[in-house]
């Protein structure tokens, strides 16, 4: 693997190489929202923000064929949905987004039951990524053993003032670099320091709650009462879990008739009434409390249990699009005191009215406050 400065003055040329070999995808600020979008050539994209909605539709998409059927005398042909990936860069990706994709590969990877779609999008996608040189009011991702400089995706760089530090993770992102080695040159020790230092100070900026415990959130499965107080103000509106870049469920629906038709899979929330309702008309989690307790066991005790890890990335969307100011750092924060394994006491910085739909920036330090727990 390679470590190279690529000065600023040079960002624009290797994009421009980039969108002449891939589809780019970089973040754009939008009408009422950020995202990433598909780019051309010189255009610049917005490398100062987080964008608003996390880049997961890149590769796990939000509505996607993934068969078609056909009656016919022998039988019924099944045909599976495009399995083979266009190939693109996510450009600027930040490192708790480029942490989710290593999370949801894990289910979608399983050879027990793979995922043939999202792993031929994935293996076609090359993340570029851009530490973070500030935190927003929102962020816990050192709360969840992330970083704001955590080395994730194929590349990884970060902006240092004038340049940026450059380094290839993956003979993907490798090759990245190397197709446009001109445009590079080496890095010193007191680059590679400089990055150091500034992912040290956002680090440090931060907030951080410890949740190495949170799989022991499952002992309060059988708490009714935590999970009513917890969520007496949510609205099972669903917005969390859309711009979640971790949150995968997904709904099945056939079109056609008899004879031939497709099937689709598209985005759904397990908040939602409908998404646990059964054939029969049975609701096993009729009431917004028990979805609650199973999309928050989910991340934070199941999935772990099963994978290794939380699946959670601190981003913080959630805390920013929710209409009612649900903070899921008051959860943990609440839940770890209930089972003992935390206190009460998490400082923490709240989003203004502004933040919550626009891109947040760097938070005073003298603004914070405490928060006593769910």
């Amino acid at each position: 693997m390679v470590t190279k400065i690529l000065p600023a003055g040079n960002l624009q040329a290797w994009l421009d190489s980039l969108v002449a070999a891939y589809e780019v995808y970089a973040p754009v600020e939008g009408e009422g929202a950020s995202s990433f979008k598909k780019i051309d050539k010189g255009r610049m994209p917005a490398m100062d923000i987080r964008t608003d909605t996390p880049p997961k539709g890149l590769i796990f998409k939000q509505v996607e064929k993934i068969l078609s059927f056909e009656v016919n005398p022998d039988g019924i042909t099944v045909t599976p949905g495009d399995e083979n990936g266009t190939k693109k860069v996510v450009f600027g990706i930040r490192p708790c987004d480029s942490r989710s994709f290593t999370l949801t590969d894990k289910p979608f990877f399983d050879p027990e039951l793979p995922e043939n779609q999202y792993m031929g999008h994935r293996n076609a996608s090359a993340l570029v990524t851009t530490a973070c040189t500030s935190a927003c009011r929102t962020c816990f991702c050192t709360s969840i053993g992330g970083a704001p400089d955590e080395k994730t995706g194929d590349v990884w760089m970060m902006d240092i003032g004038d340049k940026y530090l450059v380094e290839s993770l993956t003979e993907k992102g490798e090759e990245l670099i190397r197709a446009n080695e001109g445009l590079f040159s080496d890095a010193s020790a007191d680059d590679e320091a400089a990055a150091k230092r500034v992912g040290e100070e956002v680090a440090n900026s931060m907030p951080k709650l410890d949740i190495a415990d949170a799989k022991t959130l499952d002992a309060l499965f059988n708490d009714d009462a935590f999970w009513r107080k917890l969520t007496d103000k949510c609205l099972s509106c669903g917005a969390c879990t859309f711009v979640c870049p971790t949150c995968y469920c997904f709904d099945v629906r056939d079109e056609g008739n008899t004879r031939k038709g497709e099937r689709y899979r598209g985005w759904d929330s397990c908040m939602f009434y409908q998404y646990n309702r059964a054939a029969g008309g049975h609701n096993p989690r009729e009431f917004h409390w028990k979805r609650m307790r199973q999309r928050m066991l989910h991340k934070f005790s199941y999935f772990p249990e099963k994978y290794g890890d939380i699946d959670c990335v601190g981003c913080g969307r959630c805390i920013r699009s929710c209409p009612v100011s649900y903070d899921l750092r008051d959860f943990l924060e609440g839940s770890l005191a209930a089972t003992g394994a935390a206190p009460v006491g998490f400082e923490k910085e709240l989003p203004s009215e502004d933040e919550k739909v626009r891109t947040c920036e760097v938070k005073p330090a003298d603004e914070t406050v405490k928060t006593g727990g769910v």
